[in-house]
């Protein structure tokens, strides 16, 4: 956690329940966009303030309001004010550190669950929050910079789609399975990631693989705490009555359920995967030692006899026969040579080399 976010914490000490504070980083001025579309209709514009998009909910229409930007705490206090949000929901709704949840309440239901991107090759989790209304859904963002939904408003501009026939809950399903197939996309990066060390750590192991490996650790970590919850998340949809779930609706929550059940399965694999690649890289290194350490001994072996010849004849005693034969230096040189060559072989038939 960054110094600003445990410093927005420590602003909270000593505070009531349900006093609003904003705990990310990301400070920019309020940016909402309001879709309402029906089977025979589309309408997108910009709303300058909260009570003006609250404002165009109509009765006969299914109106989508994209808030980017949660530092305005007045606005999305009036946004709490429309819906009747009490505070301690409000609360986690401005919480980016809250995992992923849901709320079922008398006329609204709140779902809390993460968007993960890359950003500049650096993994981000944003705290996305869904409202779902009577005939509207409110979402709340920290920022557009990782947004998934841009597919979802061009399928709505289309008029024979589903989410132009279904009711406001097949919207909330839509935006759900957008943010479910991204973690897919996610997790095939990560698996080549990790497919791309294991080949590496076989065939060339380095000494920096160790903190890429570490790095990848963190991620799945990362990735299992954002994502993981999800699955309660999304299962609670499925198996609980609420009066804005239609029943028409179950079946698709239930293979989005199927979806993120397969993910958190992957997200285990690769965790054992990547304890796997701690212990194949430990034992790569091991081995590369072990083999620069036999080139080591053998080199020594060999200059073993080699050494002995050359500190005999390199004494200084007077009465050294050799020394006095004219073609004692290359007999030496020769039988050095010879035995050098006899060793390998050797070697080489035991297969040390």
């Amino acid at each position: 956690m960054s110094k600003k976010k445990k410093a927005n914490r420590a602003k909270k000490i000593g505070l009531p329940p349900g006093s609003l504070i904003y705990f990310g980083e990301k400070e920019k001025l309020i940016d909402i966009d309001v879709i309402s579309y029906s089977d025979h209709s589309f309408h997108s514009q910009k709303a300058g303030t909260a009570q003006e998009a609250l404002s165009l909910i109509k009765d006969d229409s299914i109106t989508w309001i994209n808030i980017n930007g949660l530092n305005n705490i007045e606005e999305i206090r009036k946004i709490g004010s429309y819906t009747q949000l009490n505070n301690l929901l409000l609360e986690d709704v401005l919480d980016t550190q809250h995992r992923p949840k849901i709320e079922f309440l008398e006329e609204h239901l709140l779902v809390i669950i993460k968007m993960i991107y890359y950003q500049e090759e650096v993994l981000i989790s944003e705290h996305i929050a869904l409202l779902l209304g009577k005939n509207y859904l409110i979402t709340f963002q920290e920022s557009e910079g990782g947004d998934v939904f841009e597919p979802i408003r061009r399928r709505i501009q289309e008029r024979d789609t589903l989410l132009r026939k279904y009711s406001v809950d097949f919207l909330l399903f839509a935006l759900l399975d957008a943010i479910v197939d991204n973690y897919l996309v996610i997790l095939d990066k990560v698996n080549d990631t990790i497919e791309a060390i294991e080949d590496e750590i076989i065939s060339h192991p380095r000494e920096e693989m160790i903190s890429e490996i570490q790095i990848l650790k963190k991620q799945g970590s990362f990735l299992q705490k954002s994502i993981a919850p999800a699955r309660e998340v999304v299962a609670r949809i499925e198996k609980n009555t609420h009066p804005l779930i239609q029943e028409g609706t179950k079946p698709y929550f239930r293979d989005l359920h199927d979806h993120i059940v397969q993910i958190v399965e992957t997200l285990n694999s690769y965790r054992d995967t990547l304890w796997g690649l701690t212990d194949t890289y430990m034992g790569a290194m091991s081995n590369k030692m072990n083999n620069i350490m036999q080139l080591l001994t053998l080199i020594s072996t060999i200059f073993i006899p080699l050494t002995f010849i050359v500190g005999v004849y390199g004494m200084n005693f007077e009465h050294m026969p050799e020394l006095h034969y004219p073609w004692a230096y290359p007999i030496v040189w020769l039988i050095m040579i010879g035995i050098s060559i006899v060793m390998l072989i050797y070697f080489k038939r035991k297969k040390w080399l």
